[in-house]
């Protein structure tokens, strides 16, 4: 791009999650690069704030009030866009693409880029508000100026549901490698906190307590193995609702699996998490472009996934591939590479290097936005 970039982008926070991530590696590499990038939150105090603070990439919070905060905080949304009069606006996840795409006409007409991070879910996992902001973007996914979707299999989603094929690009997600290495000795310190033996074979699942995750499942899924070897054992990292996390440990109790099931919550480490983990499991119903895989995978982990997403793409066959929802399958899976234990363990992280790094994220990234710009 011969001259810098002047991009907002807009996201709900900047809280532990897989399209927050995406987005803090995406902005710190444009700010690397000399672009000029900024972000607004509708809340504060995102950990992933204190990375952009450090780098100096401006985070600018609009306070939100609540759900129904809404034409006072679109209002400060239209005054940050006039104040910065920046030359794209770029949205991630549904309502802020919305909100792109509302503010257009009142902060000069920047380009408006929308930011795709599912593979087509079916919206109704995510309550009325969920139906109601698919409905609204794909009624209006021919306003957007450009739509980024993070996966393949979501670019052949949103182009059956009628998005513009001209102007609807996939650019894959990525890892830092530099930051997501394997490092037992830090894994063996993370265990020590998580209060797991050394030598136990430990099965992990990264992710919100949220229904989509289906740690159900995975717990269910390990029960028969935790039954017949008395080494295993299971991690869920990650947040939740207190009912949720209660929902979880009951559904151990009830297997019988409890004293062999952690529940650390989120965990700032990421590395060390996975450097903790014999296995890598993702249980998901769906994805788009599968961060904690392609992480996991960095860091030498072996690796089981449902076929959501672009998870298939990522691990040919490097991995155990189940079908979402499949419990009886993800047991055979996880019995399979407990039994191969001893075997070397595949070539995962070079296979992340090849097509999942950050830097094709930011330069792929930046060639569309110039493209864009030079129309």
């Amino acid at each position: 791009m011969s001259r810098s970039l002047n991009a907002v982008f807009l996201i709900r926070s900047l809280h532990l999650g897989g399209a927050e991530r995406q987005l803090t590696l995406l902005l710190l590499a444009l700010h690397a690069a000399g672009h000029q990038v900024r972000v607004a939150v509708y809340y504060p105090d995102g950990p992933f704030e204190e990375d952009l603070h450090a780098a100096g990439v401006p985070v600018v919070c609009l306070n939100k009030g609540g759900r129904w905060d809404l034409l006072p905080f679109f209002w400060r949304w239209v005054c940050f866009l006039r104040q910065y009069r920046p030359d794209v606006v770029h949205g991630y996840l549904p309502m802020s693409n919305l909100l792109a795409l509302l503010a257009k006409p009142f902060a000069g007409w920047p380009k408006v880029v929308w930011g795709i991070r599912s593979s087509g879910s079916d919206p109704a996992h995510y309550g009325w508000m969920g139906r109601l902001e698919t409905w609204l973007e794909n009624r209006l996914a021919n306003w957007a100026d450009l739509i980024i979707c993070n996966s393949q299999r979501g670019l052949a989603t949103m182009l059956q549901r009628g998005y513009p094929a001209t102007r609807t690009v996939c650019v894959p997600n990525g890892v830092d490698c530099q930051r997501f290495t394997p490092n037992p000795q830090a894994g063996l310190l993370v265990r020590q906190q998580w209060g797991v033996p050394a030598n136990m074979f430990l099965f992990g699942l990264v992710g919100r307590l949220v229904p989509l995750k289906n740690h159900q499942a995975f717990l269910q899924a390990a029960a028969p193995l935790l039954h017949a070897h008395a080494d295993v054992g299971l991690v869920c990292v990650g947040s939740g609702s207190a009912e949720q996390l209660a929902s979880l440990r009951q559904l151990a109790h009830t297997l019988g699996i409890a004293g062999r099931v952690f529940f650390p919550g989120a965990w700032r480490d990421m590395p060390g998490a996975y450097s903790a983990l014999d296995v890598f499991v993702s249980a998901s119903l769906t994805e788009g472009s599968p961060n904690v895989l392609g992480e996991a995978m960095a860091c030498g982990c072996r690796v089981i996934s449902t076929d959501v997403g672009d998870a298939a793409w990522l691990m040919r066959d490097l991995g155990e591939l189940v079908a979402p929802g499949d419990v009886a399958a993800l047991t055979v899976a996880m019995a399979r590479v407990h039994a191969q234990r001893h075997a070397p363990i595949p070539a995962v992280r070079e296979r992340v290097l090849e097509v999942f790094d950050v830097d094709a994220l930011a330069r792929n990234t930046l060639g569309h936005l110039s493209a864009l710009l030079s129309k």
